[in-house]
């Protein structure tokens, strides 16, 4: 702003009415960005809470793209973890981890448990099982037991194929929440690849058997387990 006043000044010629028409401008908004950037984070959020429970994408992204304010001066960490949650909701798995892991490279190690835990689904969704593994147990090791967390950890641990006997236990542990239908043959179909890596065939056969009377219409997701199970048997 400084540099912009002296070169229509001296370099210019401008009078000096028009270099304070240029620089009060400026200058207000400099002073008035850090409210700015709060009450649009505010409003963002808020209304993300509303959108977000009608699940609609592409309304949450027009609300996040009209968050000039948040967008503009808001902390790079407020603005990558909110654009992360966009894309995550978005179906753009890839693009929110490396959002998320924008965030938490701003935050630290100081990181909040949300924003590691929107980390960790992001890695999920994306297929990283490593990086959603070593998340999830930072977040588990700092809140202790979240409903849905240790659960998709289980189910990160089985596709990736480590610590088998503890996923099945926490699979055991938190079945009943899970609701009738997909969800739960996501569950049966991944206790069933646990139980066919481990070698326990009759186990997988039944947990397989059970997965496919749940849902006659497995998803792309539930096929390609079912695929990766019967490979193994």
């Amino acid at each position: 702003m400084v540099l912009g006043g002296f070169t229509l000044y001296y370099f210019a010629e401008q009078p000096f009415w028009v270099v304070l028409c240029v620089a009060v401008p400026m200058l207000v908004l400099y002073a008035l960005s850090p409210l700015w950037a709060a009450r649009s984070v505010a409003a963002f959020d808020r209304d993300s809470v509303r959108v977000l429970a009608t699940r609609d994408p592409a309304r949450l992204k027009r609300r996040y793209q009209r968050a000039l304010g948040m967008r503009l001066f808001a902390s790079p960490a407020q603005v990558a973890e909110r654009k992360a949650m966009v894309l995550l909701e978005c179906g753009a798995a890839r693009a929110a981890q490396a959002a998320f892991s924008e965030a938490l490279e701003e935050l630290g190690p100081s990181a909040p448990d949300r924003v590691v835990l929107g980390a960790a689904h992001a890695s999920f969704a994306a297929r990283d099982y490593p990086s959603a593994i070593a998340l999830y147990r930072r977040v588990l090791s700092g809140v202790g037991a979240l409903p849905g967390v240790e659960r998709k950890f289980a189910l990160a641990l089985v596709r990736h194929g480590e610590d088998l006997t503890a996923a099945l236990a926490l699979l055991a542990r938190t079945e009943h929440e899970v609701g009738r239908g997909a969800p739960k043959q996501e569950l049966y179909l991944t206790c069933a690849l646990a139980h066919a890596k481990l070698g326990e065939q009759a186990l997988a056969r039944s947990a397989l058997t059970r997965a496919e009377r749940e849902h006659p219409e497995p998803s792309a997701d539930a096929r390609e387990l079912q695929k990766q199970v019967r490979e193994l048997l």
